[in-house]
Formats: structure tokens, C-alpha cells, sequence
């Protein structure tokens, strides 16, 4: 299964895209911290937040949704 862990997403014009290159920082809205989508195939499983583990970042999940997951044996 295909896991993604979603930060933000934005619509951004050609000529800002254009732009991109190594080194070159993208900005983030403060509030993504706290508004982390967790989804599997595209669809969304769990809402988060990110947390700082020792030396690495994670995402602790305060809402899970397995509704549309097929059942799984043992």
C-alpha cells in the first residue's frame, strides 16, 4: 500500500514554478504543524500533528479513520 504524509498542498502559478531550484527554500504555513494528513492510496486514514522524536520528526495521529480499509487477517 502506497502511505503518503501530507503537509499542504497549494496551487502555485507557472512562473513561481519556473523559479525552483536547488537551494531554494518553500515556504510553509504554521499551522501545517498541527494539520498533517496521513493517507494510504490516496485516501485520507488518519489527521495529525508533527512532533519531534530525539533526532528525527514524526507525526502523532489524533484522529484514524478505518472505515474503507479491507479487513486484514491476523
Amino acid at each position: 500500500m502506497h502511505l503518503e504524509i501530507l503537509l499542504q498542498e497549494q496551487l502555485i502559478s507557472r512562473r513561481r514554478l519556473a523559479k525552483f531550484a536547488p537551494g531554494k527554500v518553500l515556504p510553509l504555513m504554521p499551522e501545517i504543524i498541527h494539520c498533517v494528513e496521513v493517507r494510504v492510496n490516496g485516501q485520507l486514514l488518519a489527521l495529525g500533528e508533527l512532533v519531534q522524536l530525539e533526532d528525527r520528526l514524526g507525526v502523532e495521529l489524533h484522529e484514524v479513520y478505518h472505515a474503507w480499509l479491507p479487513e486484514v487477517d491476523g
